[in-house]
C-alpha cells in the first residue's frame, strides 16, 4: 500500500466500509496507511491476506464505523496475523461486529483495550 501515505481521512463505499482488502495473499504490511488518523465512517474488513501479521499502520484510528453487513472489524483468512496493536488508538464502543476467523497464530486480543 506504499504510495497512501499522504491519506489522512477517508470515506465508505457503497457496502459500507472505509478499508475493504480482499484477495491480498502478498500484502505484507498496512504501513501505506499510517496517515490515516481519526475516524473512520464505515467497517474495517481484511480477507485472504495470508501474509500480513499486524495491523501496524492503522493506531491513528480512532473509532470505526459499520459496514453494510453490520461489522466494524471484519479479519478473515488471515493465518499469519499475530498482533492487533495496531488498533490501540481505537476507544469507545464499536457500533458494529467484530469478527476474527482463521487467524491461527493470533494469541491475543492485546491492541482492543480501549473498545
Amino acid at each position: 500500500l506504499d504510495g497512501l501515505e499522504n491519506i489522512t481521512t477517508i470515506g465508505k463505499n457503497g457496502a459500507g466500509n472505509s478499508i475493504w482488502l480482499e484477495q491480498m495473499p502478498s500484502l505484507q504490511s498496512l504501513s501505506g496507511l499510517r496517515g490515516l488518523a481519526g475516524a473512520l465512517p464505515g467497517g474495517l474488513s481484511i480477507k485472504n491476506a495470508t501474509q500480513l501479521a499486524s495491523l501496524d499502520g492503522l493506531e491513528n484510528i480512532t473509532t470505526i464505523g459499520k459496514n453494510g453487513a453490520g461489522n466494524s472489524i471484519w479479519l478473515e483468512q488471515m493465518p499469519s496475523l499475530q498482533s492487533l496493536s495496531g488498533l490501540r488508538g481505537l476507544a469507545g464502543a464499536l457500533p458494529g461486529g467484530l469478527s476474527i476467523k482463521n487467524a491461527t497464530q493470533l494469541a491475543s486480543l492485546d491492541g482492543l483495550e480501549n473498545i
